[in-house]
């Protein structure tokens, strides 16, 4: 079994994630990039076995997706994106995905997470993308639409079709542009009804900044029950994924 460092290194910041309740049982997967180029990650089932796993639970593969060590189960879902994060931003070597509640709440009703706190102004912007599943699984169960699955995921094109389709040219168009941030910090994003998601230098990091995320999350849901609840939330944004926080929304800012 190679890789040990990194294995070890994932099993640990799950073990802190779950202690902390950043990582649960409805989802989420981790992944690092070693030295080697390959990716080490989470399976599809470690959230299914409510996170109680051990570094022979990992699996390894290549740049391209291939199988370098199997593990007792394939690649989470959302492995295309994580392919495609490491493909296109050199500085990454740690992905993180969540389904914390705080930011989940955000992520429900297509909206990027608002920074109501010193430690997430420093991240930038978390915008929410759109996930259009039933339709892209639909198109590609009916043969409409055809997509070329790695070999870490299996034969599952349907389930990892909103993924290739949507989130990911979401995600470049955004990020590509704030590449050279990855030197200062990782950078977040979340994903409509999916969670959170952090990329950064490395895993530490992301766990780190994922936390941030989750905190100003709490914080701005707090402020806005304290504020009146959903009426301090702009009623156009609400349910329309990629909205953003601006003049007339809800803010964080006391008032």
């Amino acid at each position: 079994m190679g890789h040990e460092a990194e294995r070890n290194h994932i099993i640990r910041a799950v073990s802190d994630m779950t202690r902390w309740g950043t990582l649960d049982p409805a989802g989420g997967s981790v992944s690092v990039r070693a030295g080697t180029g390959n990716i080490v990650s989470t399976t599809a089932s470690s959230a299914f076995v409510r996170w109680d796993i051990t570094a022979r639970n990992l699996m390894v593969y290549g740049p391209e997706g291939a199988i370098v060590e199997r593990a007792t189960d394939l690649a989470p879902p959302d492995a295309p994106l994580h392919l495609a994060i490491y493909r296109e931003f050199p500085g990454c070597n740690a992905i993180v995905h969540s389904h914390a509640p705080y930011s989940l709440a955000f992520a429900s009703l297509g909206l990027g997470v608002p920074s109501c706190t010193n430690k997430l102004d420093t991240m930038g912007e978390v915008p929410c993308f759109s996930s259009d599943d039933p339709s892209v699984k639909e198109d590609v169960l009916a043969g409409r639409v055809t997509i070329d699955v790695a070999e870490c995921m299996g034969s599952r094109p349907d389930v990892i079709a909103g993924y290739v389709l949507t989130v990911n040219p979401q995600m470049l168009e955004h990020f590509g542009p704030r590449a050279a941030e990855l030197d200062r910090h990782g950078l977040g994003f979340v994903v409509y009804r999916h969670g959170v998601f952090v990329f950064a230098r490395h895993l530490d990091e992301a766990v780190e900044n994922l936390t941030r995320i989750e905190v100003s999350a709490r914080t701005a849901l707090f402020q806005a029950t304290l504020h009146g609840g959903i009426s301090g939330i702009k009623p156009d944004a609400v349910h329309h994924p990629g909205a953003t926080w601006s003049d007339g929304a809800y803010s964080g800012s006391s008032r």
